[in-house]
């Protein structure tokens, strides 16, 4: 039998909801501490207690990029280890038992490529209603595909689930690619994607669109670490009860504003080429050997907020749009590494 590390599939909408109570028992120490504070700035154990709140406040604001920061190295906050096997697909269940999906109930595994961090997406789907019965609950999430086994599978744990599978039941596994449109040759093609490992020369580097220049994490920073000396600070200094909490508000309001709203994504770049890829949507690639700079061009405002378009200008003087809106920050150092990286030179009749 082989084993696999399967990232577990998270719908949006229960991500949300994770993200909205995380927000919700964040604010409510943080309100709490600031009542404290306010009705009660003389009293000792006020003083002891306000600021405990306003740590516990902080932990729970910093959950959530936490978590996400988790999500994108690892695929999932929840990795199982799942078997392919004679028998079929086995999985583990919260009972410590194991469920085994027969190969008999399974009509295609659909490995889909171009997933952000060059992860790929697994699907399964059955011959019929009644196969459900033997598909984990976590996974019966329905797609186009079939159920989502993981959205985010690592490419080497993919290859190796392709290659057990196709050892025990042949014929049982598709490899497909979201649409790429390839900068400098027209409209958009279905391209198949080759199973292969990256090589040493063909290092990523990954550059999020909401990347925040160097002023703007100052800024963060300078505003995170005011809201916690503005609960610590009446514990230790004799401060009117009535300022805490309204400055503290006024912070977190200015956060709220000028939060990231333009599109979410990755910029991938490669030794050949460099990639836009969207959260929703196709990728768009541009190989280095026919880019000859990226330019940027004001893409709005908002909340005092700029963002930015960054385009391709092609060696023959065509401009290729990458990304409509995005930090000027992700920008800046996106268009740094290219010029810090020329193009691989093409050798004629290499393969």
């Amino acid at each position: 039998m082989v084993q696999v590390r399967l990232p577990i599939h998270h719908q949006p909408s229960a991500l949300r909801t994770s993200a909205g109570c995380l927000a919700f028992l964040g604010l409510a120490p943080a309100v709490a501490a600031g009542l404290l504070v306010w009705a009660r700035s003389h009293d000792p154990v006020a003083r002891l207690v306000a600021p405990a709140l306003g740590v516990l406040a902080m932990l729970c604001f910093c959950s959530w990029p936490i978590m996400r920061w988790y999500m994108r190295r690892n695929g999932s906050l929840v990795t199982a280890t799942v078997g392919f096997g004679p028998d079929g697909f086995r999985q583990p269940l919260e009972d410590k038992t194991t469920l085994v999906l027969p190969w008999e109930d399974v009509r295609r595994f659909d490995f889909r490529g171009g997933q952000p961090d060059d992860r790929v997406a697994l699907a399964v789907s059955l011959v019929d209603e009644e196969a459900i019965r033997n598909l984990n609950p976590d996974c019966r999430h329905k797609s186009e595909d079939g159920f989502i086994l993981s959205s985010a599978m690592a490419r080497e744990e993919a290859e190796k689930a392709s290659a057990a599978i196709e050892r025990y039941r042949p014929g049982l596994v598709r490899w497909t690619s979201k649409n790429v449109r390839r900068g400098g040759f027209g409209v958009p093609n279905p391209v198949r994607r080759l199973v292969k490992r990256w090589s040493a020369d063909q290092a990523r580097t990954l550059v999020r669109a909401e990347q925040a220049s160097a002023g703007r994490l100052f800024v963060l920073w300078a505003a995170w670490l005011a809201v916690i000396a503005d609960f610590v600070a009446p514990a230790c200094y004799d401060i009117p009860p009535e300022i805490p909490l309204p400055v503290a508000l006024a912070i977190w309001v200015l956060l709220y504003l000028t939060r990231y709203r333009g599109d979410a994504g990755e910029f991938v770049l490669t030794a050949d080429a460099v990639t836009w890829r969207p959260d929703e949507g196709d990728p768009v690639r541009v190989r280095r050997g026919d880019l000859a700079r990226l330019t940027t061009a004001p893409a709005g405002k908002k909340s005092t907020r700029h963002y930015v378009s960054v385009h391709a200008v092609l060696r023959r003087g065509e401009d290729r749009p990458l990304a409509a809106k995005v930090s000027p920050g992700a920008a800046k150092n996106v268009r740094r590494l290219v010029v810090g990286a020329p193009p691989t030179p093409i050798t004629r009749g290499a393969t």
